[in-house]
């Protein structure tokens, strides 16, 4: 069975259990309790030597990064409607997942962190800004690509997967998603997905 290293609270591995949930295809979830430091364990580091976490075990295959997990279990569980075979379709996937890792997660996860799990005396103020600049920047990147489109790629897919996470928490990050109304409907739509799990389920 495919096991899941991960932690409730991070939305790279929410982004994994959406997928198999949403894929119907049983896992094992092995909990890492990051806030002690276990993903700095030599035994975690066997598995991933960048000491993050989710970590992804299918029998003697294992792998680490996200939305590289989503890419392999579309694959490895293909066809289905969340992994097109088409190369344009694919293509467009390929673009919105690094998107999602380039320009959403390094600004509206790391607000996040900030916000959320840091006192206000550890916080850095002018990095907080200059996330909040550059975060908004993707906000309206994806809102004006969703005013036109239902989804990333037309129809729902591991894109969607891969960006929604810290988008829908971006709020813990201090970001106001009010003048994103297509990002929100978005969200909305995401929601109705047939599997979808909340990020606590």
């Amino acid at each position: 069975m495919i096991k899941l290293f991960d932690h409730p609270l991070s939305g790279n591995c929410y982004k994994v259990r959406l997928l198999l949930n949403q894929l119907g295809a049983p896992y094992e979830r092995v909990f890492v309790d990051i806030f002690k430091g276990a993903h700095q364990s030599l035994e975690h580091q066997d598995m991933n030597p960048n000491m993050k976490i989710p970590v992804l075990q299918d029998k003697d295959f294992t792998m680490w990064e996200s939305n590289a997990i989503l890419l392999y279990l579309g694959r490895k569980f293909a066809p289905n409607d969340l992994f097109p075979q088409d190369p344009e379709a694919f293509g467009r996937v390929a673009q919105w997942l690094l998107f999602g890792k380039t320009t959403i997660d390094p600004n509206l996860a790391l607000a996040r962190y900030y916000m959320r799990f840091l006192t206000p005396e550890e916080r850095d103020e002018n990095e907080i800004l200059k996330l909040h600049e550059q975060g908004y920047k993707a906000l309206t990147v994806l809102d004006d690509h969703l005013s036109q489109n239902e989804f990333l790629r037309g129809a729902y897919s591991i894109a969607d997967i891969g960006c929604y996470p810290y988008v829908a928490l971006s709020p813990e990050g201090g970001f106001d998603l009010t003048p994103y109304s297509s990002v929100l409907s978005w969200c909305e739509r995401i929601k109705s997905t047939p599997g979808y799990i909340g990020m606590e389920d």
